[in-house]
C-alpha cells in the first residue's frame, strides 16, 4: 500500500510539473503572432462561406473582442465584423493587418487590445503599448486606410490589480497621442469599470477576475456604442 501511495505521488508530481512546463510555454508562445495563426486562418475560411457586410465598423484586439457575444446585436444598427483572436498583443494586430483589417476596408476600426501586452512575461511597459499602437495606426495609414482608428481603453481587471497602474499609464499616453491626430480617438471605457472610491468592480468579471460578464458588456457597450452613433455608423455604406 505504501509503495502504491508513493508510485501515485511521484505520478502526480510529475504531472504537476508537466502542466506548469505546458503553461510556461502557452506563456511565451503566446508573445508570438505566428501562435494565432490558426484562429486567422479559420477568419479566412469562413470569410469565403459567409463573407461579412462591406463598409462595416471592424472590432479588432484580444480576448474582449474575441468573447464578446453579441457584439452585432449590442452596437446595432451599427454593421460590424468581429475579429479578436485569442489573447492578441497590438503588434499581433500589425501583423496581420493583411488578413484581418485590410481585406475588409472598414469604415472606421475599433482597437481593443493593451492588457495583453501589459501581462507579457517579457515585461512590457505603458511606453511600449504605446509605440505598438503608433505603429499600427501608421502602418494602417501608410497602407491606404483612411477610415477612423478608435482605441478602447484597456480595462481594469480584478485579477491583475497590480497592472492597472501601468494600464493608467498606457491609456492616458495613448489618448495623448490621438489627440494629435487626424481622425484617431480615444474611447475611455474603464471609467465606468471603477466604483466611487476607485476600486475595480468585481461585479463585472466572472469567476476567473479577468474574463467579463455578461454586465461587464453592457458597461462596454454603453462606452463604445454611442460614439460610434453619433460619428454616423448607424447605416450601412461601402467604402470601396
Amino acid at each position: 500500500m505504501r509503495r502504491m501511495l508513493v508510485t501515485l505521488g511521484v505520478f502526480a508530481s510529475i504531472g504537476v510539473i508537466a502542466l506548469f512546463a505546458f503553461l510556461i510555454y502557452v506563456l511565451l508562445a503566446s508573445g508570438a503572432p505566428k501562435y494565432w495563426e490558426g484562429e486567422i486562418a479559420a477568419f479566412e475560411r469562413r470569410d469565403v462561406s459567409n463573407p461579412p457586410p462591406p463598409g462595416a465598423v471592424l472590432f479588432v484586439g484580444g480576448r474582449d473582442v474575441r468573447l464578446w457575444p453579441r457584439l452585432a446585436e449590442d452596437m446595432a444598427p451599427v454593421p460590424v465584423i468581429q475579429r479578436g483572436f485569442g489573447g492578441a498583443q497590438i503588434s499581433h494586430v500589425t501583423y496581420y493587418i493583411h488578413r484581418v483589417v485590410l481585406p475588409y476596408h472598414p469604415r472606421a476600426v475599433v482597437v481593443m487590445a493593451g492588457d495583453a501586452d501589459l501581462a507579457d512575461v517579457y515585461g512590457r511597459r505603458p511606453e511600449d503599448v504605446l509605440d505598438d499602437f503608433r505603429t499600427l495606426a501608421l502602418s494602417l495609414r501608410a497602407e491606404g486606410l483612411a477610415a477612423p482608428i478608435y482605441f478602447v481603453s484597456i480595462r481594469p481587471q480584478p485579477a491583475r490589480k497590480e497592472r492597472w497602474y501601468g494600464a493608467q499609464r498606457a491609456n492616458a499616453l495613448v489618448a495623448d497621442f490621438v489627440a494629435g491626430q487626424r481622425d484617431m480617438y480615444f474611447i475611455d471605457a474603464a471609467a465606468a469599470m471603477l466604483d466611487a472610491e476607485g476600486n475595480i468592480r468585481d461585479d463585472l468579471h466572472r469567476w476567473d477576475r479577468l474574463t467579463l460578464n455578461e454586465r461587464g458588456y453592457a458597461v462596454l457597450t454603453a462606452a463604445v456604442r454611442p460614439v460610434l452613433i453619433d460619428a454616423g455608423y448607424g447605416g450601412l455604406r461601402s467604402t470601396r
